[in-house]
Formats: C-alpha cells, structure tokens, sequence
C-alpha cells in the first residue's frame, strides 16, 4: 500500500515529507521513484513537530506511533496537519497503533485527504503473511487500485487472504493479546529506569531505550553474545540507543538479567 502510495501521488514535480528517523522504507519508495523527499528532523525528546509538516506542497507520511522511538504524535497535531495540506494526500502509518495508540481512523470521514494504513503483521501476528490494509476516501482508494490493477493486482495470495479474515474474526483475541505486550512493556520500562536507562514512553511493542553505563554498540553486541537480540541502528542521532522488541514476560526477565550482568562486567562487549 505504501508502495502504491507513492507511486499515485508522487512523482519528479510532487514530491513527499517524513521523519528523518522513521520507518526505513519511505526514503526507499522516494528514491524508487525519483521522489524528491524532504526528511524533517526530529525534537531534541525524538518527538514530531507537527508543525513541520503543515502548509507544505508534499504527500506527508508519518508513523504513529513513530519507529523506532515508539512514541505517539497527539490526534490534534495530526488533524492540523491534515487541514493545512487539502491538496495534497496524508499518510498516517498506524502499524504499531493497537499497543497502546490512538487511532486515526474515524477522521477519514471528516478529511478526503488522509490515507490510514495498517497492517496485519504486528498486533496480529503475521509478518510472514505480508499482509496490510488502507482506509480513505472513496476517492484515495479508488487511486489505489487504480495502480494496484495495473502493476500488481494479485500482490495477495489466498492463504494470505484466508488467515487475514481468521484474523479479523478472532480480533477480541489479539487486542487481548496487545493489553499483554502493552503490561509487559510498562514493567520492563520501569525495570530498566531503575538500572539507569533513559527509556522513551513508547506506545509500541517495543521500547526505545539508553544508558550512561554503556555505548548502544556495545549493549547490542554484549547482549547478542549472551543471547538476547535486540535492534541497534548506528545512526549518529540514535547511535546510544537500542530497539528492545517486547517478548513474553520470561523473555524480558532474561533481558533483564543479561543486561544486570553486562553492566557488572563494566559495561564492553
């Protein structure tokens, strides 16, 4: 869908705006297809400055929550957004939203101009499907398919078809599922606080997280050598922290636990 998007609503003269630290495919889609992209900067607190993105002659994308930090841009800021760009699409990427996030949806009925994406492959536990979903004005959508029926119309097969509507029929499931991850993740932030680290509110499945004890390079690497995996970027405005994807609870204990004995050891991997 993001693919798509880009594709109907860029080209060399429309051009399109996203976070500088964000997902790591819209830079790729731009380049793709020689879209000339305007990457803002994040806040000094890895916020988004909706301001940045109003009055702007671009398609704007932005995550919400924002990976990897997982923190939330407020609906408010979203719909200024929206409002200040009438002629020009706004992507709200919820991939992440079922963690703890508010949606966006029910302003598609208010805005013909705002596309919300979401995806099957987080909260409902399908990465391997490849499978997401748009919702927009009739006229958004019809764009999209416009482009999907003349690039790509069977980009879905059945068995991916077939376990995305299981999916949506067991929905109380993982939204219960998401109340879980969610638990877990607010005591595992609140554990790592209390050995030091600076951890982001993340409204994610996963947490953003540094500490003064230990390079982000070597909290990844130290905690890969003990068995535990987590994210590290090495950009140089994120470079001190890593991604700690939320497991079950005996999972994060053990993250705990790896992370207690690399700080003993004086903090090198």
């Amino acid at each position: 869908i993001l693919n798509f998007a880009f594709m109907a609503f860029c080209d060399e003269t429309h051009g399109a705006m996203f976070p500088e630290i964000s997902y790591g495919f819209y830079p790729v889609y731009a380049d793709l297809y020689g879209v000339q992209a305007k990457q803002m900067p994040l806040q000094a607190d890895f916020t988004i400055s909706g301001a940045d993105y109003c009055k702007n002659e671009a398609m704007v994308v932005i995550a919400n929550p924002n990976a990897p930090t997982g923190l939330e841009l407020p609906q408010n800021d979203i719909e200024k957004i929206i409002q200040s760009n009438p002629d020009h699409v706004v992507i709200i990427d919820e991939a992440y939203i079922d963690f703890g996030g508010t949606s966006c949806v029910d302003l598609i009925h208010k805005y013909d101009n705002l596309l919300v994406v979401q995806t099957f492959s987080k909260s409902r536990s399908m990465a391997g499907a490849r499978l997401g979903f748009a919702i927009a004005s009739k006229g958004i959508i019809e764009d999209l398919n416009k482009i999907k029926y003349s690039t790509n119309p069977y980009n879905i097969n059945r068995i991916t078809l077939a376990a995305g509507e299981a999916a949506v029929d067991s929905n109380d499931y993982y939204m219960e599922n998401c109340k879980k991850i969610a638990a877990t993740r607010e005591r595992t932030t609140a554990e790592l606080r209390k050995l030091g680290f600076m951890v982001l509110d993340s409204v994610a499945n996963f947490i953003f997280a540094k500490s003064d004890a230990i390079s982000g390079a070597d909290l990844y690497a130290g905690l890969k050598k003990k068995g535990v995996l987590v994210r590290y970027f090495g950009k140089e405005k994120i470079k001190d922290f890593v991604r700690i994807t939320i497991g079950t609870d005996e999972q994060m204990d053990i993250l705990l636990e790896k992370t207690k004995e690399l700080l003993a050891e004086g903090g090198k991997a």
